[in-house]
């Protein structure tokens, strides 16, 4: 069994207010991912963040300051986002795309972030679907995030041209079975070039479940020399994760999925999610793959 990638997702669209440890700007996502890497991560997953404000947004220069800072302190793999594009609902309207939120606007921060070494991702990831992103408030009875990401086909061979022309190898979100097959038809039209890798992402509302079946199946629909890893939501991140170990995957952890570290005790940073991970692992005997090692299991270029 190959050593296993830890994959540190350490903001993700988050307000500031929904977790007080949160990384809220590009400065403390450095601090974050160092901590992550120190603690056992190969790759850290970042979203752009406005360091006035530090709410997410989708700038490549937000992108550049945490890229080129997380650069300069370890050789930790980076990941950048161009998911997350969609229209929010509103009763029966869609509210209008802000650019920098369209598909467009969020895969044109790859070229701009590929004219300087210092911040060129190694990864980005790719939704190979629309999925239906929300959070239901039982006590309120109401849906919290109301939230569709919107990519087509042609937007799909958009974002993987533009990452196949600038050397960034797309980490394909699969959030049901059906993305997957997305991705194996784009592979087949050579949009994609092999070996893809996959991220499954679990227990989403309105996606696939956060259950071992599901995992199994999922594993089962893309070819055996495929690597992949495997994310869950809430406190499914640790079951999921677990199972995805066992079976020879990889994973990823982080306040994006998950702000607890059990049931009722939240974590007071990522470093403390991937602690726990690894030390899953290490009762496992899976060997925790270094970044120079996770480049080679992802077929990465080398560092230069």
């Amino acid at each position: 069994m190959e050593k296993l990638i830890i994959t540190a997702a350490i903001t993700g669209g988050a307000s500031p207010e929904s977790n007080p440890y949160l990384p809220k700007t590009p400065r403390e996502q450095v601090q974050a991912a160092l901590d992550a890497y120190n603690a056992g991560a190969s790759v850290v997953h970042i979203h752009a963040r406005n360091p006035e404000t530090g709410r997410g947004q989708h700038r490549a220069e937000f992108f550049a300051e945490a890229v080129s800072g997380i650069r300069a302190k370890c050789d930790i793999l980076i990941n950048v986002t161009t998911g997350g594009s969609g229209r929010r609902v509103d009763g029966d309207w869609l509210y209008k795309e802000i650019p920098e939120e369209s598909v467009k606007g969020r895969i044109s921060v790859i070229p701009q972030l590929c004219k300087d070494p210092a911040t060129k991702p190694d990864l980005a990831s790719f939704n190979s679907g629309a999925p239906l992103i929300d959070i239901y408030n039982r006590k309120e009875k109401d849906f919290i995030l109301k939230f569709v990401m919107v990519h087509s086909f042609p937007d799909m061979v958009q974002m993987g041209e533009i990452m196949k022309e600038h050397g960034v190898k797309p980490e394909l979100e699969c959030y049901d079975v059906g993305m997957i097959y997305n991705a194996l038809f784009l592979k087949e039209i050579g949009v994609l070039e092999e070996p893809l890798y996959f991220q499954f992402v679990l227990g989403v509302l309105g996606q696939i479940p956060a259950t071992l079946d599901h995992l199994i199946h999922m594993q089962r629909c893309i070819p055996n020399n495929y690597p992949w890893s495997v994310c869950a939501v809430g406190l499914s991140e640790f079951p999921m994760t677990t199972c995805g170990m066992v079976m020879g995957g990889n994973v990823r952890v982080g306040f994006e999925d998950n702000i607890y570290l059990s049931r009722g005790v939240p974590a007071k940073s990522n470093a403390e999610l991937v602690e726990k991970v690894v030390r899953i692992a290490k009762e496992l005997d899976r060997e925790i793959a270094t970044p120079e090692e996770a480049r080679k299991i992802l077929h990465l270029p080398p560092k230069k």
